[in-house]
């Protein structure tokens, strides 16, 4: 037996609870304290009015890396690749 069956559970039910009691509370309390604003208000990360403009170096990083983490952990996890 392995540390990973005790850990993973734990640390998944925690960091989601981490994750879900302030963003619940900011959607019911106000929506300016939500992850979403934060990223939209502090990292700047808006779609571009015009119809051909630069985005700034935090949306493509931060779009780039989420795309990165949500295709490599649904392979590795669902289809068991990228081991």
């Amino acid at each position: 037996m392995t540390w990973g069956r005790q850990y993973w559970p734990v640390f998944l039910i925690a960091v989601s609870l981490a994750f879900l009691a302030p963003e619940i509370l900011a959607l019911v309390t106000n929506a300016k304290n939500t992850l979403s604003d934060y990223a939209w208000y502090e990292l700047n990360i808006t779609v571009p009015k015009e119809s051909f403009t630069a985005h700034t170096a935090a949306w493509f990083l931060s779009l780039g890396v989420w795309l990165v983490i949500a295709i490599w952990l649904t392979f590795h996890i669902w289809f068991e690749t990228f081991t």
